[in-house]
Parts: structure tokens; C-alpha cells; sequence
């Protein structure tokens, strides 16, 4: 690979991944029937929003959710496939100069044109991975992946977790991720049944405050293709929203913050941002 698509495909993993600030959590469980995937979408930019894509040819109907740069950080499509990306420290990684080099998310493609886990891992297999970044996918019948620069981790249990770090090379019981930790045990603690009720608390005891905050957070019901979404790590108020129905209206850009009462915090911290933008 030369120098500048080395320097393209790192843009492209801090643009997915949420630098400079990495602290996205994420999980997804399948029990009593119920196929559930929650997220925290921790940065310091307040500018979020949520796009539809309806099916074309070779493209299933899909939402996305992110930030005002329209580069999706995760999403769901029409079959209850989802994904979400998490930035995680720089490896060292084996040549890869028999592999393609895609110049976009791969995220995006998968949703655009999987169904499954099993379809995502097979559409990343010929392409080159970023060095600093962990993609999560979930399908609706209950399988997940982490996909790593240089490995893939498969779901085994009932539930599985991913925040910032590689799971392929941690130890269990080692993990060094606090939020991965509450996570997990939340989780244990339910084990026998889940809820959008219990991924909301989860989602709201492993937020983050300060200048890279909780944006957005989401739940993807992945049987019934609904999204749970609440805003600025306010769990108190919370927008559901029917792929199908949103699909049938077309295409479409929404303004996250608009969907939701504005709350102090908020406020303080868009002024913030905008101070920080004009230094």
C-alpha cells in the first residue's frame, strides 16, 4: 500500500471511529426472543443527524446515524443487519498489499448490501483494514462480530460487548475497559431476559460527560427494525423510530437535536464547540 492510501485509510478510520476521544460502548443480546443493540456515540461534536436510504437496485433500504459530515458511524438496514465503529489504539499490521484497498466506510457497503454477520465478514475479506479501528456487527438472529484490523471476533454467548479496545488479544476476565466491565455485568445480572429498558439503563450507566460526551445514544430492536433513539445522554426522553415507515417517505436527512426538548447541558456544550471551532 503506498504512503497516501496509507494516509486515506487513516482518515477514513478516525472519521468511522469518533477520534480524538475514544469512548464508544456498545452491546447487543439475544434472549426471551428479542434480539436487541445498543450504542453510545461519545465525541465532542453536537452536529448529529440521522439519514434514510431507500432500497435501489442491489442496495437494501437502510438508516444511518452520525455526525454533519454525512460518514456514517453505524446504522441498521432492512433485514436487521447493524453496525458501529469504535476507535481503538494503533497495531502493527502484517502487509496487505494482496488486498483491496476501499476508498470508503465499509460499514456503509455492508449495510448496502448484507443481510447477515456471516455476509459482512465475507464482504470484508478481501479488503485492507485500518490499523485503529474495530467494526460491530450484528444481525437479527442473534449472531454478532467484532471485526479487528487483523482479526475477527465471533459471538459465543448470549451477549456480547465491545468498547475501545481489541478483544482477540485480551484475556478474559482482563479487559481493561471499565465501561466493558458494567456492561458485562449489567448484562449477567438480566441474564433470563432483555429489554430496551434495561439496554437504556446500561446505555446511561456507561455515558460519558465532558467535552467528548454521549451525543447520541441507540437501541436497534433488530426483529421489529425499530431504533430507540435518545440525545445527548438524556435517557429520560426517547424518539422510536419504524425503518419500514421512515423508508416509505424517501430519502431523507434529520437533524438529531431537533427531535428532542434542548436541556442546559446541551446548550453548554454546543457553545463550547463553537468556541473551539473558531481558535
Amino acid at each position: 500500500m503506498t504512503s497516501m492510501l496509507r494516509l486515506l485509510m487513516a482518515v477514513l478510520v478516525l472519521a468511522v471511529a469518533g477520534v480524538p476521544a475514544p469512548a464508544c460502548t456498545a452491546l447487543c443480546a439475544k434472549a426471551g426472543g428479542k434480539v436487541l443493540f445498543g450504542n453510545n456515540e461519545d465525541f465532542k461534536n453536537p452536529r448529529t443527524r440521522v439519514w434514510f436510504v431507500p432500497a435501489s437496485e442491489g442496495a437494501y433500504g437502510r438508516l444511518y446515524v452520525g455526525f454533519d459530515n454525512g460518514f456514517p458511524q453505524g446504522g441498521m438496514n432492512e433485514h436487521g443487519l447493524c453496525f458501529d465503529g469504535f476507535a481503538t489504539a494503533p497495531v502493527d499490521m502484517p502487509s496487505q498489499a494482496d488486498r483491496q484497498v476501499y476508498f470508503g466506510n465499509l460499514g456503509e457497503k455492508a449495510l448496502a448490501e448484507c443481510a447477515t454477520v456471516d455476509e459482512a465478514v465475507r464482504l470484508f475479506e478481501p479488503y485492507s483494514r485500518g490499523d485503529r479501528v474495530v467494526f460491530l456487527f450484528a444481525d437479527r438472529h442473534g449472531d454478532a462480530v467484532a471485526i479487528e484490523p487483523t482479526a475477527a471476533v465471533r459471538k459465543k454467548d448470549w451477549y456480547f460487548v465491545q468498547t475501545n479496545f481489541y478483544r482477540s488479544r485480551v484475556k478474559a476476565g482482563e479487559e481493561p475497559c471499565e465501561r466493558y466491565k458494567i456492561a458485562s455485568r449489567m448484562l449477567e445480572a438480566a441474564r433470563g431476559g432483555i429489554s430496551v429498558d434495561l439496554f437504556r439503563r446500561i446505555l446511561a450507566a456507561t455515558h460519558q460527560e465532558g467535552n467528548a460526551a454521549t451525543q447520541y445514544s441507540n437501541i436497534y430492536d433488530l426483529e421489529a427494525r425499530a431504533m430507540y433513539l435518545y440525545h445527548f445522554h438524556n435517557f429520560e426522553n426517547v424518539v422510536r423510530i419504524d425503518l419500514k415507515e421512515e423508508l416509505r417517505k424517501g430519502a431523507r436527512v434529520i437533524d438529531i437535536p431537533s427531535l428532542f426538548p434542548r436541556t442546559h447541558a446541551y446548550e453548554a456544550h454546543v457553545r463550547w464547540y463553537e468556541k473551539e471551532q473558531v481558535k
